[in-house]
């Protein structure tokens, strides 16, 4: 039985899915299986995924999102930890090799992650790491009323996880298609050890445009603090108030980018969920409005204003 079995979610990933599986099989550390999830992809994944033989274990369902498909994964592999890769990520080569002697030498720990390099699609560096820490004195991974007192998270290619933590969660909230998924789990996985960091970036995570996804994770986000406020209640005021501050910032931006970009009717999408978070913020208002003007000032430049010629 290998000690690590690695699972890796796809949907639509041909293009992105062959570098991804070449960085496990480049690992130092080779005491692992290959999972792969096939969920329900339309281009050529298949078919690139049949070329790997019996290096990997495929399994092909309808789409489900992220959360099944890992699910899925984790129930048909057998290792005691649990490491997952999403098909547009990489490895750095000693990944496995820096984290699973952590998890060996320490049974109470939960979890163990690493640092993450951003890339653009193209692999080029992105600039600052991913490097999370919600301690202010950078003491080490947070605490479990640190974690609920602002947020903090790793993506699911940055950490390997007992699996046995792993099921006392539950898995990962099915209820979560494309995100928050691991930010949901975390908070769990807290409850059951503690976690380490390894300071060190080995991982290549790819940054893909935000919009239309950012907007489109924004049930998921209402999703996600529901839970948290469910399973935490009031202990999770910090967090649920960081998280919402988060997705303002990200929504203002993103509206203020496709504003720049002549994109008014976009911008205006984006805006109305900063009016979702901020409903009493007369800038949110003003911004929000001003997308009108903006829409009405490209109709007149292009030669029409609404009202016919």
């Amino acid at each position: 039985m290998a000690r690590v079995s690695v699972v890796i979610p796809v949907w639509n990933g041909a293009r992105t899915v062959p570098r991804a599986l070449a960085s496990v099989f480049a690992q130092s550390f080779t005491d692992y299986e290959v999972v792969v999830i096939d969920d329900g992809s339309t281009d050529d994944t298949a078919s690139v995924l049949a070329g790997y033989g019996d290096r990997l274990r495929v399994i092909s369902q309808p789409n489900r999102g992220l959360s099944a498909a890992r699910n899925v994964g984790v129930r048909a592999s057998g290792g005691a930890y649990l490491a997952f890769l999403d098909d547009d990520d990489e490895w750095m080569a000693a990944k496995l090799a820096r984290c699973v002697p952590v998890l060996d030498a320490n049974p109470d720990c939960a979890l163990v992650y690493t640092f993450a390099l951003r890339v653009d699609t193209h692999g080029l560096p992105m600039g600052a790491q991913n490097t999370p820490d919600a301690r202010p004195d950078g003491a080490g991974p947070p605490t479990m009323k640190e974690m609920l007192e602002r947020p903090w998270n790793v993506v699911p290619s940055q950490f390997v996880v007992r699996r046995d933590v792993f099921e006392r969660c539950g898995g990962f909230h099915e209820r979560f298609v494309t995100s928050c998924e691991d930010l949901y789990f975390l908070l769990n996985a807290r409850e059951y050890g503690y976690f380490r960091c390894i300071p060190e970036p080995l991982v290549r995570k790819e940054t893909r445009p935000l919009y239309p996804k950012a907007i489109e994770r924004e049930p998921e986000c209402d999703l996600f603090v529901e839970l948290v406020r469910e399973r935490y209640g009031s202990s999770a005021d910090g967090l649920i108030g960081g998280f919402r501050r988060s997705r303002v910032k990200v929504l203002r931006h993103l509206g203020r980018v496709l504003i720049d970009e002549g994109r008014p009717d976009d911008a205006r999408r984006c805006l109305a969920r900063v009016l979702h978070y901020e409903p009493a913020s007369p800038k949110a208002y003003y911004r929000y409005l001003k997308t009108f003007i903006t829409a009405r000032g490209a109709r007149v430049s292009s030669g029409t204003d609404g009202r016919g010629v």
